[in-house]
């Protein structure tokens, strides 16, 4: 609350008195006494609510707060629509803090944040920081609402509040950011980010029951923000339907939080306003009523997702059925029972040809017929509009094939919207992971989309895959070079269609990349660097050389010769990959020495930690592991991420990683007890690509009796163990036909 009145005690203190809180949580509560500088004077929304970044002087001295400030004033009046509910406080301050573990704090009218989570820098920062903070900002502003205003009855439901803030983020991005189309990346984020946690028998139910600290601790993971958004953004299409421009869903949340204001509710009292206003109208024995508290209870109480099965059933219907997805004998260990059978209440809207979008419910234990003419030889299916259920569509193969021929075509592909075509690349290549689907198929698909798709999602999604299959087979060096190789082609093709050369070779070019403040400029713009990295990734000569040569003339204590920030990533990330020699080893200690400057910002340390964490050299890479655990050199909040994130992404530096691991293990639980979200994804990060029995072996005896040392991590390592186990399945599935593929490229 704002300070109601401030008393010169002596010539040393101060004495504030503060307006009285509104009723509130108590976890929701922050006080700050800091020499930070805030945003001045302060901005004010339409309601009069004062809105200000605060942070250390030098970042807000260079206008780092402006950005957050202003979307935040943005943000907060489209909340207010939304939720058909004012911001009930009468100032909201945000603040960067040096050394935050986390990536922010909702606190009620006073956020936490890391400095890379809330300013921005123009001048030295890329759109992806600034999306970073676009975001950040828009899921802690959500939670003023949805958590705060409106707060969980215990913490079984968390999911109600971060997945929540994770889906309703979306809504503040595209209203603060409208140039940016923004809502292409949803499924590519969220859903993506679930399927990969949610895959395996080490997952959870989104709500649990929890009796002490770390339950409530484990839960702060990708199912409940990532999961519980996807299943929003399915509660959404099956409340409005795709297209048809209603407001069910929204309407629902409004009662919701007008209802439950200032108290505590559970799933279910979110559930029963979902469900009067769907089946609105309607009796109880109507065909089309759905009790839509059972409906999203098949979907919180029971982990995993399902297979949509979708196979041929006559010669003119087909049949549509479903089935548990798990990834290929990852192990039963550890399954959980579950009160549905793992079936659900699936919602599905489809296409038939060039017809309307339909819609159906699949229910558990049953099956669906829908008519479908299989003498026309161009008919063909599509299933899941917007990729917006949280499920997989497995079409047999004459169906797969039908859709697939008419998609093969200019015209016809572009009728698949960017998450429709996102999602079908992931969806196969889940789906081969499963042992549902054979190698040859998703590179098929890989060959076709390439030929038409030029949208920034899709392309880093077929990019996505082909780097999942080089990290599942990095262990066989050979097949390794000779997958990247089959690949550089693809590569500099982008790099050429893209102008990316353009751009990237001169500093007067540099500048002339596209702006966010044109319909299109943003994702342009991202689609420039990224057909700059993978050119350089997989090693296009021309790209390689221009960033060596940027690298070299670059004077890291003057500055003279900098890179533009939106290149920096990749001309540090090439020359850091390189066969480790003396001239690299001098590269090296320069990026570190930049990396320790006072200086160097927040955004930008980061962006070096990842590049540093590529060096080929295993004696380097245990000196930088072990500056790791000097906090004079790393912040304590970035450490773990370092280790596990940045150190263990080669190969070379997983195996340095895990090993650092086992003899630093007790030093890292001791000085990282608080560091909730690091500890998983240093877990997570150091182990889960592992695809060798000879390494589960090691890490499994490891952790045999440091089990209880793990607290919250250990549910990050339970499904770091799953998916290793699906690691070394995949390859003695799949790896052959890798080879195959291969077979014509040179390493």
């Amino acid at each position: 609350m704002p300070v109601k009145k401030e008393v010169d005690v002596d010539s040393n203190w101060k004495k504030y008195t503060f307006d009285t809180s509104v009723k509130m949580s108590t976890y929701l509560l922050a006080f700050i006494v800091a020499d930070f500088k805030c945003t001045e004077p302060p901005l004010e929304t339409s309601n009069g609510v004062k809105v200000r970044t605060c942070g250390r002087k030098e970042p807000v001295d260079d206008d780092e707060d402006k950005y957050s400030a202003q979307i935040t004033k943005t943000i907060i009046e489209k909340y207010e629509e939304f939720y058909g509910t004012q911001f009930p406080l009468p100032k909201i301050d945000s603040v960067a803090v040096p050394d935050f573990s986390a990536g922010a704090m909702e606190n009620w009218g006073l956020i936490l944040y890391r400095e890379t989570a809330l300013l921005y820098n123009p001048n030295k920062d890329t759109y992806s920081n600034k999306a970073r903070v676009n975001t950040v900002v828009a899921h802690e502003l959500a939670h003023q609402w949805f958590g705060n205003l409106v707060t969980m009855k215990w913490w079984n439901d968390l999911w109600l509040n971060e997945g929540f803030a994770s889906y309703v983020e979306w809504i503040g991005t595209v209203k603060s950011e409208p140039n940016w189309d923004y809502l292409d990346f949803q499924t590519y984020s969220d859903k993506s980010r679930a399927f990969a946690i949610d895959s395996y028998t080490s997952s959870r139910p989104t709500s649990i029951a929890v009796s002490k600290p770390d339950d409530i601790n484990a839960q702060f993971d990708s199912i409940s923000y990532s999961k519980g958004s996807a299943m929003l953004v399915q509660a959404k299409m099956f409340m409005d339907g795709t297209g048809k421009g209603t407001e069910n869903f929204e309407n629902a949340i409004k009662k919701y939080v007008e209802v439950y204001q200032y108290s505590n509710a559970e799933q279910s009292e979110l559930y029963e306003e979902l469900s009067k206003v769907y089946n609105a109208g309607k009796d109880e024995t109507a065909e089309d009523y759905m009790n839509i508290v059972e409906v999203m209870n098949t979907w919180t109480l029971q982990m995993n997702f399902p297979v949509v099965d979708v196979r041929r059933y006559d010669d003119n219907h087909v049949i549509i059925s479903q089935r548990r997805f798990l990834i290929s004998d990852a192990g039963s260990s550890g399954d959980k029972k579950s009160p549905y059978g793992y079936q659900w209440y699936v919602p599905i809207e489809y296409k038939i040809g060039d017809g309307d979008i339909e819609f159906l419910w699949l229910k558990p234990n049953s099956t669906e017929l829908i008519e479908f003419d299989f003498s026309d030889a161009d008919n063909y299916l599509r299933l899941n509009m917007m990729s917006a259920g949280y499920y997989v569509v497995n079409f047999n193969y004459n169906l797969n094939s039908r859709l697939l021929k008419y998609l093969d075509d200019t015209e016809n592909y572009k009728n698949l919207t960017t998450s429709e075509a996102q999602g079908m690349m992931y969806d196969t290549f889940l789906l081969i992971s499963e042992g549902s689907t054979p190698m040859s198929e998703g590179l098929n698909l890989i060959d076709m989309m390439l030929k038409y798709e030029d949208r920034l999602v899709p392309l880093r999604e077929i990019s996505r895959q082909i780097s999942g299959v080089a990290v599942h087979i990095s262990e066989n060096e050979d097949l390794w070079a000779k997958w990247k190789n089959r690949y550089k082609t693809v590569a500099s093709d982008l790099y050429g269609k893209t102008e990316a050369s353009k751009y990237f070779k001169s500093t007067d070019d540099e500048e002339e990349l596209p702006t966010d403040d044109v319909e299109g400029g943003f994702q342009n713009r991202l689609k420039v660097v990224f057909a700059v990295n993978m050119a350089c990734a997989y090693g296009v000569q021309e790209c390689v050389d221009i960033a060596t040569a940027k690298f070299d003339n670059w004077n890291m204590e003057t500055g003279e010769n900098e890179p533009k920030a939106e290149f920096k990533a990749t001309i540090m990330n090439t020359v850091m990959s390189k066969d480790f020699n003396e001239d690299v080893k001098k590269q090296w200690d320069a990026l570190w020495g930049l990396y320790i400057n006072p200086a160097t910002s927040a955004s930008e340390k980061q962006t070096i930690y990842y590049a540093l964490g590529l060096i080929q050299n295993n004696d380097t890479l245990i000196e930088f592991s072990n500056y790791c655990l000097n906090s004079t050199l790393v912040r304590p909040s970035d450490a773990l991420y370092i280790l596990g994130r940045s150190i263990a992404q080669t190969r070379l530096g997983r195996h340095v990683s895990l090993e650092f691991l086992k003899a630093n293990w007790t030093r890292i639980t001791e000085e990282f007890t608080d560091a909730l979200f690091a500890v998983d994804a240093y877990v997570a990060g150091v182990l889960s690509d592992f695809s060798e029995k000879a390494d589960l072996d090691d890490i499994q005896e490891f952790f045999a009796d440091k089990l209880d040392t793990l607290g919250p991590g250990r549910a990050a390592y339970e499904s770091a163990l799953q998916s290793i186990r699906g690691n070394i399945a995949w390859r003695e599935e799949h790896e052959s036909a890798v080879e195959e593929a291969v077979a014509d490229q040179s390493d």
